[in-house]
């Protein structure tokens, strides 16, 4: 009996739409600004300054990040979940580390020895994973 191949999946069931708008708009609007160790700098530095959104003061505007950090940022958290990394609270508010998630529901997040005393700070080094795994995706060493 001849075995059956299996039906190859069509652009629409790839996704195919999507990931092609989102490819160009991380050529046209993002990378320009991080191939330049300059502009590298300059992201990384804006969001050491606020790795997580400030609240809202009275009459004051909501702190917000460029355009460019706005999107990348978008774009890394839509990473595919299967070893993405995430916080671990370790001690509330003393402890927080970096872990690893499954991909699946109900697996078990994996700890790394990487600890870190605020949740601004485990915050900016994922960022940072992140964008070096990213980038590594262009074939750009951070």
């Amino acid at each position: 009996m001849a075995k059956k191949h299996p039906k190859p999946k069509t652009a629409l069931q790839e996704n195919y739409g999507f990931l092609a708008v989102d490819d160009y708009d991380m050529r046209m609007y993002v990378l320009p600004t991080l191939l330049s160790s300059e502009g590298r700098s300059a992201i990384i530095a804006e969001h050491r300054a606020l790795p997580v959104y400030a609240a809202t003061q009275p009459g004051e505007p909501a702190p917000m990040y460029s355009d460019v950090l706005t999107k990348l940022v978008d774009k890394l958290r839509t990473a595919p979940m299967k070893n993405k990394h995430t916080i671990v609270e370790i001690k509330p508010w003393e402890e927080y580390a970096i872990g690893f998630l499954p991909g699946k529901r109900g697996g078990r997040v994996e700890i790394s020895n990487e600890t870190f005393p605020t949740r601004e700070d485990a915050e900016h080094a994922i960022f940072l994973k992140r964008l070096e795994v990213f980038l590594a995706g262009y074939g750009i060493e951070m």
